[in-house]
């Protein structure tokens, strides 16, 4: 693994971990502490310690500046201490579902942020000849596991809202109120969100751009830009969708961890033999869920679970 390789591996371990707060938009009966704590701690570590984000961060100026405010931010809001967020407690991890999007927009951000950098990194490495091959293809995985993820998430949250709106309407006995005027403004924001998700897109495989093109007439028929189809009603094109979203994400997700946790053990597995950590002394060697961070102890992942062995 070259040098160009080993700076993607920590990125794209990185955008896993922004990626993977999107799950505490989805409501579920407990959330997993080990996974939680991980996150929290690698969320901020690479913006505090001598890692490679640190370093392009150092290295872009204003650019810099404002992506390490806005992780630092994401950070407090959504992971410190303070959060009203995600609080842990004796009985698990606690999630106000009422904040959802207080979370897009930190993830949706970050992630962009990152993706740009490695795109531009991939494209240095080939103009100098460099084999950036494997780390490419996890590259454009892990993207596509996240615009889907990321997809589903805010489809479920614009679902939640459309049918809040009908009922803040109904109350009102058909007119706008001062309820249904907030609903419709989160409405936006999350249609923006979905837009964001997809013009950043690179992937355009037909699989992929089907379940696309579903999500975005949902959005037309409940904006009143399209007819609902002859016959059909909004539960049902709202249960299509959810059902298309939710087979995307079980083929792109162990497809992603087949190609993406090899990579990773092979960059902890250099780190021990190098008995360093990537990006000098003081970096932090990027870890999966509750692995510890390199050296003797760093611990390789099982393909099948993305867990440590």
């Amino acid at each position: 693994m070259n040098q160009v390789s080993e700076v993607v591996t920590t990125l794209e371990h990185y955008k896993v971990v922004v990626r993977d707060t999107l799950e505490y938009t989805l409501p579920r009966d407990n959330y997993d502490m080990n996974a939680y704590n991980e996150k929290k701690r690698s969320i901020l570590v690479e913006v505090e310690q001598n890692t490679p984000l640190k370093s392009i961060i150092n290295n872009s100026g204003e650019n810099g500046q404002k992506l390490e405010k806005l992780i630092r931010d994401f950070y407090e809001q959504v992971y410190g201490d303070g959060s009203t967020i995600l609080k842990a407690a004796e009985d698990g991890l606690r999630v106000d579902h009422a904040q959802h999007l207080a979370i897009f927009r930190g993830v949706l951000p970050i992630h962009e942020n990152i993706e740009s950098m490695v795109r531009g990194i991939l494209a240095d490495a080939k103009k100098n000849n460099l084999d950036v091959a494997e780390v490419e293809k996890v590259d454009l995985l892990e993207e596509r596991l996240y615009r889907t993820v990321a997809y589903l998430t805010l489809t479920n949250q614009l679902i939640k809202l459309f049918n809040d709106y009908n009922q803040a309407r109904r109350e009102a006995k058909g007119e706008e109120s001062a309820a249904s005027k907030f609903i419709g403004n989160d409405i936006n924001e999350v249609i923006q969100y979905l837009n964001v998700v997809r013009t950043n897109s690179r992937i355009t495989d037909e699989r992929f751009m089907g379940v696309q093109d579903k999500i975005f007439e949902l959005v037309e028929y409940m904006t009143g830009r399209r007819d609902l189809p002859m016959g059909k009603g909004f539960g049902e094109v709202i249960r299509e969708t959810q059902d298309a979203l939710a087979g995307l994400v079980r083929e792109v997700e162990p497809a992603f961890q087949q190609a993406y946790v090899p990579l990773l053990n092979e960059l902890i597995n250099q780190a021990r033999a190098n008995d360093n950590k990537i990006g000098g002394p003081n970096a932090e060697q990027p870890a999966p869920a509750a692995a510890p961070a390199s050296g003797e102890d760093a611990q390789e992942l099982d393909p099948k679970t993305g867990l440590p062995k």
